[in-house]
C-alpha cells in the first residue's frame, strides 16, 4: 500500500515548507501552458535553503516582466537555524495582501539572489 511518502516526488521529499504564490487557473488554461511561482525552505546537507522557483510568462501579467525564469536562492541558514529558515520563507511569500505584489517584492529579491 503507497503512503503520503511514497506519492511525494523525491525532489519534494526534503521540503520542510511550501507555497505556491501563483499559478496558471486550470478552468481558464485546462490545456497550459502551465506557469507558476512557489517558495520553500528545505533541508539540505549543511542546514536551510530559502528557494523563490520562477516560472512565469510574460503574458501572465504578474510579477517584473524584466525578471528571468529561474530558481533564486533567498537565503542559507544553518543546521541549527531551522525556524529562521521558514520564518524567512512564510514573510516573503505573505509579504503582501495579492498575489501581484508578493510576486513583486520576490522579484526585487531575485535581484540579488544567486539564480540557479
Amino acid at each position: 500500500m503507497a503512503t503520503d511518502t511514497d506519492m511525494v516526488p523525491e525532489s519534494k521529499k526534503n521540503h520542510v515548507w511550501r507555497k505556491v504564490v501563483w499559478r496558471t487557473d486550470a478552468d481558464e488554461r485546462p490545456l497550459g501552458p502551465h506557469h507558476s511561482a512557489e517558495v520553500y525552505c528545505c533541508e539540505e546537507v549543511n542546514g536551510y535553503a530559502v528557494w523563490y522557483v520562477r516560472r512565469l510568462a510574460r503574458e501572465d501579467g504578474v510579477g517584473n516582466p524584466a525578471t528571468e525564469n529561474a530558481d533564486y536562492l533567498l537565503g542559507y541558514y544553518a543546521k541549527d537555524k531551522r525556524d529562521e529558515a521558514i520564518e524567512r520563507a512564510v514573510l516573503v511569500s505573505n509579504s503582501h495582501s495579492t498575489a501581484a505584489d508578493i510576486l513583486l517584492t520576490l522579484d526585487e529579491l531575485a535581484k540579488t539572489a544567486q539564480k540557479i
